[in-house]
């Protein structure tokens, strides 16, 4: 069994009350990148948190390209089911491909009491990329992702994501967001979108994507107009949290 590293790891933090909120990390990165916001809506609102680590992250790129769309989603239910023995209002909270996942959730779940979408990649920043990848998977198994100073410093801050892009995998995630697409006029459960002004990663006009296409749903869009991608861990985490915790309490 691989070994997971340290700053990869799953967390749960157990709260009082039948409400729990599961947040799901983004493509080749690990709970801790969404744990900050994680933490600080377990202070506001008491309730349950947490934050698996999806299969073939938090090890190695090789584990990774050895996984797909449906081994994540597998987890996550799994999560679901989980929280659900102890609490009968469960959330899901994504960021980028966590985004997806819970927006996939939300079609297949009607257990749900509703979502939370941060920097969902409907539309990215290099459609580009999206668009060789298969030819691409043919030449290199993997990747080098672009390391500026955010990516450092998001490092520094101790968030763990690989440093390359496993091409299998990221072709496994293409189709998560082709099925999204097709499903999200469907929704009929409240949904929550955040979308980061300075996203480097997803085009801005994906959440509004979202929004225009949800027809049989209450949905709210957040604008995010000083953080980058990985705004879980920005400064408008605490702006984060608060809507968050607004929107789990509304819903009671």
């Amino acid at each position: 069994m691989a070994l997971i590293h340290p700053q990869a790891e799953s967390f749960l933090l157990t709260g009082h009350g039948d409400t729990a909120c599961l947040f799901i990390h983004g493509f080749t990165a690990s709970p801790s990148e969404v744990y900050p916001v994680a933490r600080l809506v377990y202070e506001l609102t008491g309730c349950t948190v947490s934050g698996p680590l999806l299969p073939g992250h938090g090890t190695s790129p090789q584990d990774m390209n050895q996984t797909g769309w449906q081994d994540w989603f597998a987890r996550v239910e799994q999560e679901i089911d989980y929280l659900q023995r102890k609490h009968t209002r469960v959330f899901l909270a994504g960021l980028s491909m966590g985004g997806l996942l819970a927006l996939y959730a939300a079609g297949k779940r009607a257990d749900l009491k509703g979502v939370i979408a941060i920097n969902t990649p409907i539309y990215t920043s290099s459609p580009w990329l999206m668009a060789i990848t298969p030819l691409l998977q043919y030449v290199r198994p993997y990747y080098s992702k672009k390391m500026d100073k955010a990516a450092e410093e998001l490092q520094t801050q101790g968030r763990f994501a690989y440093p390359v892009m496993p091409v299998k995998a990221f072709i496994s995630m293409g189709q998560l967001r082709k099925l999204v697409m097709s499903e999200i006029p469907r929704l009929n459960l409240p949904i929550l979108l955040f979308q980061s002004s300075q996203d480097e990663s997803v085009d801005t006009r994906s959440a509004q994507f979202i929004k225009d296409k949800v027809v049989q749903a209450k949905v709210r869009l957040i604008e995010l107009r000083e953080s980058g991608h990985i705004a879980t861990m920005g400064q408008e985490k605490p702006i984060i949290a608060e809507e968050i915790s607004k929107f789990i309490n509304i819903q009671a």
